[in-house]
């Protein structure tokens, strides 16, 4: 069963960690107004699950300046645009790893939403709770913010798993923040169908007036999905090409390997499947078979594998039915490696799959205007079928925390777009974030015919900025593309932070 699994692995792996949804359990190490995080699985007959902790977006090390050039920014800073009055949070996980510094970053405010329900502690970035919080991904994501809109309110949020993420969305809610930027994904919540719990936090902040704008990931050539095939009747998946094996390659450690999903989470233990990770002599690597059953404390439609590997090394995964209908469609994400018939369309992950999130692809910086989008950036649409990403933005940035070695990824293509929103907001005060981005992605440059055509690569296109002089064009839109339009009150005013 996978709960033994999950107690045996070592305290720093997120997959140890356990949520129920009972905000005062006495074993509780972290709580939000929904549920506990727990360092075990609880006694026999209260549900659980797998508490998943944020993935960072990111797969290397842009100059903010970069991003400046490349999203046409400069004019509207030497118009007086900086993002004044605009309040922008950064939600990430790796706060520890480098001095915050005011030389750097400017003014900004800390919140620990791990730490306390209400956020009200400052980060503590001397004491990490888990070895993978460690790191400078948040600090980077703060700096391209800080550089792009240079007097936006700044505020810095400990959002690190799930329960975290609830947290933090009622803090952003009651301080009345415009925009929060967020370069990480949460696995396995949902068949990424904007359906679930992290998308259901979407729909809160939404609601309360905040924009999430988030990473669209970075699993484009580390994903494959399809319906479960067996034509021989022999238990074993085929793959589209016939062969019942995937090459997939993991790289050398623990990682955290790759999950199997089923869209069996409305109706839980209907299907049961394991998967098989096997060298390439044959020998087992590693197996996920948890049993799903409808009434068990712990079902849900997820394997995951994470072989120990001395080497880098290309393995071979195998799905097999062990229970149960076979009518299902599978989706494989690996966050440490990459798949050799990969699928870009429907790699994009929570929160980004929700149509009320704003969700960014990245686009190289360095010519950025004729730039393709990323091999890795992940792409749409979601499994309910809906058009993602929303807009690509500029990675390949330099920053203090990273160096000149570069920040690529989604992760650096998300606060990209979250500060020229507030820079855009701060040249007309009645712009809600909303608006904004409507705005924004009307003003995309793209290689498309017709701004009618769908695009699940890079959405609207590029972000890219008109020059400030003069009367600015107007919003295009995307149609029908957003839905989350006709779902916002009516007479909505533009809410500030503090």
């Amino acid at each position: 069963m996978w709960f033994l699994t999950a107690v045996a692995v070592a305290q720093d792996d997120p997959w140890a960690l356990i949520r129920v949804d009972d905000p005062n359990h006495p074993d509780a190490i972290s709580r939000s107004h929904l549920g506990s995080v727990l360092e075990a699985p609880p006694e026999a007959g209260t549900a659980w699950r797998i508490e998943e902790m944020g993935v960072v977006d990111q797969v290397g090390q842009i100059s903010s300046g970069e991003a400046i050039d490349a999203m046409n920014v400069q004019p509207w800073h030497d118009a007086g645009f900086t993002g004044e009055g605009v309040s922008v949070a950064v939600f990430d996980l790796q706060w520890f790893g480098a001095e915050l510094s005011d030389a750097e970053l400017g003014s900004y405010e800390t919140w620990d939403c791990w730490a306390h329900e209400g956020c009200t502690p400052e980060i503590d970035t001397l004491r990490p709770r888990f070895s993978y919080e460690t790191g400078v991904h948040g600090t980077a994501c703060a700096e391209i913010v800080r550089e792009v809109a240079p007097d936006a309110e700044l505020h810095l949020v400990r959002s690190n798993g799930v329960t975290a993420f609830e947290n933090a969305a009622a803090w952003a809610v009651r301080e009345e923040i415009d925009i929060v930027t967020l370069s990480m994904s949460y696995m396995n919540n949902s068949f990424y169908d904007g359906t679930g719990g992290v998308s259901a936090i979407v729909e809160e902040m939404s609601e309360g007036g905040v924009l999430l704008v988030t990473s669209a990931g970075n699993y484009a050539d580390g994903h494959w999905s399809g319906p479960f095939t067996d034509t021989d009747g022999d238990g074993l998946h085929e793959f589209d090409d016939g062969s019942e094996r995937l090459r997939v390659y993991f790289r050398a450690g623990k990682k955290r390997g790759i999950a199997m999903q089923w869209d069996n989470y409305r109706r839980c233990g209907d299907t049961d499947l394991d998967i098989v990770v096997y060298s390439a002599d044959g020998t087992v690597l590693d197996a996920g078979e948890a049993v799903q059953e409808p009434d068990a404390d712990q079902c849900s439609p997820v394997e995951r594998v994470a072989p120990t590997l001395s080497r880098d090394q290309w393995a071979e995964v195998e799905i097999r039915r062990a229970a149960g209908d076979p009518a299902v469609m599978i989706n494989l994400i690996t966050s440490s490696g990459k798949i050799e018939r990969s699928m870009p369309e429907h790699s994009v992950t929570d929160p980004g799959t929700h149509p009320l999130a704003w969700t960014v692809g990245a686009v190289n910086a360095t010519g950025y205007l004729v730039n393709p989008l990323e091999g890795f950036s992940s792409q749409g649409p979601n499994f309910a079928g809906d058009p993602k990403p929303n807009i690509a933005a500029p990675d390949g940035i330099t920053t203090g925390a990273y160096g000149p070695t570069g920040f690529f990824g989604t992760s650096a293509a998300s606060p990209s777009a979250a500060a020229a929103l507030a820079v855009v907001m701060s040249s007309d005060p009645s712009l809600t974030a909303r608006q904004a981005a409507d705005r924004v992605e009307g003003w995309a440059t793209s290689d498309r015919t017709s701004w009618q055509q769908v695009d699940n690569a890079e959405g609207a296109g590029r972000l890219r900025l008109p020059d400030p002089d003069g009367e600015l064009p107007g919003c295009l839109g995307r149609g029908v593309w957003l839905g989350a339009v006709f779902v916002l009150p009516w007479g909505w005013t533009r809410r500030r932070g503090r």
